[in-house]
């Protein structure tokens, strides 16, 4: 893979970098990451993600790559299908300071987030753990989406992937989210005469790339952030996915994969949702 200090960052909230055409990155990153981590960096590898920790104890970075571990057997068990084919490097810088400095020094940019980003184009998962590792839980969740469900639209891809940020594993084989802090934007929206009327399902479903990307993406973010987190207390986020990514040349929006798992369309079923983010 060719040095990071080629690429050019935007300014982005937590999630997915934009595309950028670059030279390929290689089979196996290990080189990349020693040659811009230094070699005394520990590295340790589980399922697709190379986790590479400087300024980490062997010790350290193994617990993380226990949470990688027990996120994928989860999000592997009934719920994704297909793996990444080729591996992704996550860089996990302990803080703030050396995180921002890789940025400055090597990406010629601040940082997009201060918490992380994945870059498709490089294969690459940069992220401050400083604040905790929900940022990791959300990142891994997008190059996963990549490979399983690559034509998911960004509301969906980041709607699961923000769901994670607050994990919670109860058992083997099993994952959910808990609330988290996208809810009061999400809540002031509903509270407000000038965005209720748009913070709706059917609003969600309609909408495209560029349009979640906008001015308003911190409520986009929790629209389907929520969304998400209310069909699966009701078991139903898993197979309403299923069900649209195996049959998304028919059903672009997903609304009839919706349709099919709830009984309703997103239009109909966007009352009950609402009243069960009030409730939250």
């Amino acid at each position: 893979m060719r040095s990071l200090l080629l690429l050019s960052l935007t300014s982005l909230s937590l999630g997915l970098a934009p595309r950028v055409a670059q030279a390929a990155p290689p089979e196996d990153p290990m080189s990349t990451i020693h040659e811009e981590l230094g070699v005394a960096t520990p590295v340790v590898r589980e399922g697709p993600f190379v986790l590479a920790g400087p300024g980490w104890t062997a010790g350290s970075l193994q617990s993380v790559a226990t949470l990688v571990r027990q996120a994928l057997d989860a999000l592997y068990a009934d719920r994704f299908t297909t793996t990444p084919a080729r591996p992704i490097a996550v860089y996990l810088f302990p803080s703030a300071q050396p995180y921002e400095h890789f940025c400055r020094t090597r990406l010629g940019d601040p940082c997009m987030s201060p918490f992380g980003f994945y870059r498709p184009d490089f294969r690459t998962i940069v992220m401050n753990a400083g604040p905790g590792l929900g940022t990791l839980t959300h990142e891994m969740v997008h190059p996963l989406m990549e490979a399983d469900f690559p034509s998911a639209p960004t509301w969906i891809d980041e709607g699961i992937a923000s769901l994670f940020e607050a994990p919670v594993i109860p058992r083997p084989g099993e994952i959910h989210g808990a609330k988290n802090w996208r809810l009061p934007r999400l809540q002031s929206a509903l509270r407000s005469s000038r965005e209720a009327a748009t913070t709706r399902l059917d609003a969600l479903f309609a909408m495209n790339d560029a349009t979640f990307r906008d001015g308003d993406e911190s409520l986009h973010y929790a629209m389907a952030r929520y969304v998400c987190q209310w069909l699966d207390a009701q078991g139903k986020l898993w197979p309403f996915y299923r069900a649209w990514r195996d049959d998304v040349a028919n059903d672009p929006t997903g609304e009839k994969a919706f349709a099919r798992v709830m009984g309703e369309a997103p239009r109909d079923a966007s009352e009950a949702w609402v009243a069960w983010v009030r409730r939250l």
